[in-house]
């Protein structure tokens, strides 16, 4: 059975741009199939984490490994973060079992198309 393929893009705010009231600086935010998902699940700050998202920290390889997409402005270990196990497995790029320990919804499984995913991944690293 093929698995539904999602589409993600990232959008970044450069961390000099102005606070806009609703993005902060330094954000990048997965938007995928066009829905902000930790808008959704994620609403105690946040995902400020401009440095370690950037460069091939969304990469995704064969082996499997966990990324902090999101972490709330005060501590994560105080009020949470959410987090997503990311693997390459043939030609898809998975997003899977996502830990959300801010009490937000739980996060569906994501499949990408490897050859979009990648695009979109070095998109990112570009600036």
């Amino acid at each position: 059975m093929t698995p539904e393929i999602s589409t993600i893009s990232f959008l970044c705010v450069d961390p000099d741009a102005p606070d806009d009231g609703y993005f902060a600086p330094g954000e990048i935010r997965p938007l995928i199939d066009g829905r902000d998902v930790l808008d959704e699940v994620f609403d105690l700050g946040i995902t400020n984490l401009w440095e370690s998202l950037q460069g091939d920290a969304l990469a995704a390889g064969e082996t499997a490994r966990q990324v902090v997409l999101a972490g709330p402005e005060c501590s994560m270990s105080c009020c949470g973060s959410v987090r997503v196990t990311i693997r390459r497995e043939g030609p898809y790029v998975l997003w899977t079992d996502w830990e959300n320990d801010s009490d937000g919804p739980d996060v569906p499984d994501f499949h990408f198309a490897a050859g979009q995913y990648d695009a979109e991944v070095a998109r990112l690293a570009r600036g």
